[in-house]
């Protein structure tokens, strides 16, 4: 009885682990989206939702895979608009897609020009699947992937890179906002080489019809953090490049031993371009001076 039991349980164990071995061979492929295309698996339509930031852009995908298929839209993907004159589209939200063999899928990529200058893209405009954008866009889109802010923050700091627009137009007026930015803002100085101290005040600017970013400061904001150490007499003042005060935000105001936050909020609409510096008096001593940029 046991000689015919033995080999009757050893080939039992062999069809069970051959079945658990046929199920491991059946395994979902995994692709970046350019990769995907290059290996003829799907065929990707990619156009325009109208508009030049957030799901901005529609990705039609079909498989002609005989697997199911994962398909990953890279954060830092540039999406190359066939019109010259309109604007490319930076991915900054990665996104994965399950496509089953010969299925047709359809989403949004939520992205943001990296284009200041040409036209915004208007409604089924057509765009190529692109490729991944110079190391500093990847590196903001990374980060981007990872965190959020208002569509207008991220637009901006897309801007810083790709447009060399200021790292002072990527702010807030509100001084909650400005606070979790300061991770943002580091980031964008690095990539930029700029110093860290650089982010330290936001600007907002003009608004052109003509034009997406007018480049003409409006209003400055900004938070001074300070020390007394003793009783004091303390005043603050913004000064242009030559030492011309021209805006005092107070003046010989009395001030007890303490730390201080104060915040800034002050029009620039009509002044030169150039550096300017606001410092922190205290008896008439200079404490703390800190730059900014028109």
């Amino acid at each position: 009885m046991k000689t015919i039991l033995f080999p009757f349980l050893l080939l039992l164990a062999i069809i069970v682990f051959s079945s658990l071995s046929s199920d491991k061979k059946v395994e979902i492929k995994k692709l970046g989206i350019e990769d995907a295309v290059n290996k003829g698996m799907i065929r990707a339509t990619v156009k325009g939702n109208g508009g030049h930031g957030g799901e901005c852009i529609n990705l039609n995908i079909i498989s002609t895979a005989s697997v199911d298929t994962t398909i990953y839209v890279e954060a830092g993907r540039r999406l190359n608009s066939e019109d010259s004159t309109v604007q490319d589209i930076l991915v900054v939200k990665e996104i994965q897609i399950l496509v089953k063999a010969g299925e047709e899928k359809n989403v949004n990529l939520y992205g943001f020009c990296c284009q200041a200058t040409n036209h915004s893209p208007s409604k089924d405009e057509k765009f190529d699947i692109g490729h991944m954008a110079d190391s500093g866009l990847v590196k903001l889109s990374q980060f981007l992937n990872k965190n959020t802010f208002d569509d207008n923050i991220i637009q901006n700091a897309v801007w810083v890179i790709s447009n060399d627009h200021p790292l002072s137009s990527v702010g807030s007026s509100n001084i909650n906002k400005r606070k979790e930015l300061k991770k943002l803002h580091n980031l964008l100085a690095t990539i930029k080489h700029l110093p860290v101290d650089f982010s330290w005040y936001s600007l907002t600017f003009k608004t052109d019809t003509a034009r997406l970013f007018s480049g003409v400061p409006d209003s400055l904001y900004g938070d001074i953090e300070y020390s007394v150490w003793k009783n004091s007499s303390v005043s603050l003042t913004l000064s242009d490049s030559i030492g011309h005060v021209v805006k005092r935000f107070f003046t010989n105001k009395p001030q007890n031993p303490e730390k201080y936050t104060y915040e800034i909020k002050t029009s620039v609409f009509g002044y030169p371009k150039g550096k300017y510096f606001v410092r922190l008096f205290a008896n008439d001593q200079m404490k703390l001076e800190k730059t900014i940029e028109l």
